[in-house]
């Protein structure tokens, strides 16, 4: 399958059909889409209204709640970026998406001459327990260890609802994390936050809010009673319009698979394309003039939900294919920053946001970093070693380190030792005339010997690999900290780690990285 990602950086014009908003490496693509957005109403007041009112119980500072009023002004267009609510933020890919939107909207704002804010929106309608319930750090030895949720979450329900754990539950599993200079610190604002929030949306958008108030994000749960109402008409033209869309989906799925890329969004049939909460979150299905929920056997009447969505819109849930069409309607959205996963999908929705009438916004690709602390900086240059040595994997070079180290010649000397038994063995050819079982007898003896020299070899090697143990160990540390769980760091890695050991200010040094448009890893060297 051909790589997106690649596409999109390196030959946009083979795959611009699906990227209708213009290449994100081009300015241009900008200012037609600036253009292009000032044609568009928005719900402005009611929006900045109820953003207001939940930044205030999020505590947020000046610099956020003024890009908020910002978005009063007809001129004001956004960035935008969404996660699923992590918790503690979840991987390090959640702070570089966030971090992408910031300084995309800074850059955007220079170049165009008018007000550009950064909005996360926070997936908290998702019901992917497995997603969410655990993040990863490093313990004082170097070693990822899980930081979970208790239980197995609550079946169907959106995650944000959920309740916060206790901090006692978290806790006791953050104490693993090595004594660095701001731990303590860490863990303050971790329990404070947790006792401040209701949920594990707002959880996680108060730790996150933390890590980046200086920039002034604004953040969005889309689970929120008054952002609902503002979505309604938005879920009643999806109820609508819902063959059409499964109609342009299929198409534009088709053309791009076509070109041998595969397709993220597998319909099974029958979508409607939003979930019902009642009170677990299910898939609405049609069926000719009727509809039901995935899992369930009632046929509802077609007035039904027409009904249910007037009556208590906050039932309703955009699902994959139409979460960026009420994202669409709702903000004025100059660019969407993506993971490469969703890069992909996105290339299926191009005819899907004609059908609402829009046109899909440029993406731009998140920031792609690992970090490289000082030790593991210090590992490299010791080693002769590259990233891409320890993305391979270092068993095969671990294995010559301690062949290397060995000046005895213990292959050598086991192998001397094989050759002298060898050749007293055949010495005792003659005596297989004393009985007709004899050779039988030299054979198996000498087999027992033979297993017995390498047994000794192993344990040889064994002992050699424990007289060096601290140059595997420092390998092995390596090893974790760029490819913790044998996965690449920015999928795996809690920010939060990094923070108990550098401060907020390894914030800032994210904040320093270029921005590429086309996730190209870069060195975050601390």
């Amino acid at each position: 399958m051909r790589d997106p990602m690649q596409a999109l950086a390196t030959c946009f014009e083979q795959v611009a059909f699906f990227f209708p908003s213009g290449n994100p490496r081009l300015q241009e693509s900008f200012e037609r889409r600036a253009r292009y957005l000032d044609s568009r109403n928005y719900p402005r007041e009611e929006l900045v209204d109820t953003l207001k009112a939940y930044h205030r119980f999020l505590g947020a500072n000046k610099e956020t709640l003024q890009m908020i009023d910002e978005l009063r002004r007809n001129e004001t267009l956004v960035v935008i970026t969404g996660q699923q609510a992590g918790i503690l933020t979840g991987p390090l890919y959640t702070l570089y998406k966030a971090m992408t939107i910031i300084r995309l909207a800074e850059e955007q704002r220079k170049r165009l001459g008018r007000p550009v804010v950064p909005v996360f929106w926070i997936a908290s309608e998702d019901h992917d327990w497995i997603e969410i319930h655990k993040t990863f750090f490093l313990n004082y030895k170097g070693k990822p260890f899980p930081c979970s949720l208790p239980g197995d979450g609550e079946e169907g329900k959106s995650v944000g609802i959920l309740p916060v754990p206790s901090w006692e539950a978290i806790e006791l599993q953050l104490l693993q994390l090595p004594d660095g200079e701001f731990r303590d610190l860490v863990l303050q604002h971790c329990r404070r936050f947790l006792n401040q929030a209701e949920n594990l949306a707002q959880w996680f958008a108060l730790t996150l809010q933390w890590l980046l108030k200086k920039w002034g994000l604004i953040l969005f749960d889309p689970l929120l009673p008054e952002f609902k109402r503002l979505a309604a008409p938005m879920y009643e033209q999806i109820l609508k319009l819902h063959s059409s869309v499964r109609e342009a989906l299929f198409r534009r799925t088709e053309a791009w698979t076509k070109l041998g890329f595969s397709a993220q969004i597998q319909p099974l049939g029958g979508e409607v394309n939003l979930f019902l909460a009642n009170p677990e979150r299910r898939a609405i299905l049609n069926q000719g003039h009727s509809y039901y929920l995935r899992g369930q056997d009632k046929i509802l009447d077609n007035d039904v939900l027409p009904m249910l969505l007037r009556k208590n819109p906050g039932m309703f849930s955009p699902n994959v294919v139409t979460r960026p069409i009420v994202q669409e309607f709702l903000f004025p959205t100059l660019a969407y920053v993506p993971g490469p996963g969703e890069l992909n999908y996105w290339a299926q929705l191009g005819e899907v946001f004609l059908s609402f009438g829009f046109i899909m916004p440029i993406l731009f690709p998140r920031l792609s970093a690992v970090i490289v602390t000082p030790s593991w900086q210090k590992s490299l240059s010791k080693e002769g070693l590259t990233l891409a040595d320890v993305y391979q994997g270092l068993d095969g070079y671990k294995e010559r380190c301690i062949r290397d180290r060995d000046s005895l010649d213990i292959e050598h000397r086991i192998q001397q030792l094989r050759s002298v038994i060898e050749k007293g063995y055949k010495e005792l050819g003659p005596l297989e005339d004393i009985h007709a079982n004899v050779h039988d007898w030299i054979i198996r003896n000498e087999m027992k010997v033979n297993l017995q020299i390498e047994y000794l070899r192993k344990k040889l090697w064994q002992a050699q690999r424990k007289k060096y143990g601290a140059v595997l160990e420092g390998l092995r540390v390596l090893e974790d900290g760029i490819t913790p769980n044998k996965g690449r760091q920015e999928r795996i890695l809690n920010p939060l780690y990094f923070v108990t050991l550098f401060g907020e200010g390894f914030v800032d040094r994210i904040a320093e990285l270029p921005l590429t448009g086309d996730f190209c890893e870069q060195k975050i060297l601390l």
